[in-house]
């Protein structure tokens, strides 16, 4: 049946179409997406936190463009972001050759290379939830020729995939960690906060940046208020005190806990 065989054929293009736009849409900006969506291309939902980070697409954007976009929300940069977080580190870890350092939810490495090739650290362990990211940031690795042509005595450089919900370390085991731009993307803060505070040994310092609930705001208002709280698979900050009784909750000792804030981002 000719009309059959249009209709099926269609169908099928329709498809293939839907899933192509879905597999990009999360490189897509704020209110291009909104007008993708105007025109019934794109689905409403809004990718989730951890579906979004395991798409193999993300993963090669993310360094290619994508984490320097963060700079609108006050992030300063790599390079300046690594270094204030070695120099939280310096007092529990420096020169410390048994120091273990873990990058939590690494993605492609980007901090986790800076650690590693700082030289200040026994060990830095690179941990995500997203295979994708861990392949890219193998690849990053061994495509730079400090970190692939390391000698005995050099900073010991593992990359593993792990929940942060669920840490397979024992406790009392890492010196200093770092969590860059994840915990907004954590499913489980309450699980995550105390797994982190469980592996940081006694006096172990942590250090992350996140975005504030003002960030999402923007967003939702450069999408005409399509997306906000209820669409988005994202943990809200409303505030550095909500943030700081998160942490206080978790174990972290109230009078250590500090909250710093960059233009829409903030640092702990």
């Amino acid at each position: 049946d000719m009309g059959n065989d249009e209709e099926s054929g269609s169908s099928s293009r329709s498809n293939i179409n839907s899933r192509i736009v879905t597999a990009v849409t999360p490189l897509i900006p704020p209110p291009l997406r909104f007008a993708l969506k105007a025109t019934g291309l794109a689905e409403e939902d809004y990718v989730p936190m951890r579906d979004l980070f395991t798409n193999p697409s993300v993963s090669f954007a993310y360094e290619r463009g994508w984490r320097q976009g963060f700079a609108a929300a006050g992030f300063p940069g790599p390079d300046k972001e690594a270094e204030m977080v070695m120099e939280y580190f310096d007092p529990v870890a420096e020169g410390k050759g048994a120091s273990t350092v873990v990058d939590m939810s690494c993605a492609t490495g980007l901090f986790t290379r800076r650690l590693a090739k700082s030289g200040k650290y026994g060990r830095v362990i690179g941990c995500d939830y997203s295979d994708s990211m861990l392949q890219e940031a193998r690849r990053r690795i061994k495509a730079d020729s400090e970190l692939r042509e390391r000698t005995a005595g050099q900073t010991r450089l593992d990359l593993v995939r792990l929940d942060v919900g669920n840490i397979p370390m024992r406790s009392d085991a890492v010196d200093a960690l770092h969590a860059g731009a994840a915990m907004h993307c954590w499913p489980d803060l309450d699980s995550a906060l105390s797994e982190i505070y469980r592996v940081l040994k006694p006096g172990g310092r942590y250090f992350a940046t996140t975005f504030l609930a003002q960030y999402f705001r923007g967003l939702q208002a450069s999408e005409n208020g399509q997306t906000g709280p209820d669409t988005q698979a994202f943990q809200y900050f409303a505030s550095t005190d909500e943030l700081k009784d998160m942490l206080v909750k978790a174990g972290f000792e109230e009078d250590k806990v500090s909250v710093e804030v960059l233009g829409t981002a903030c640092v702990e």
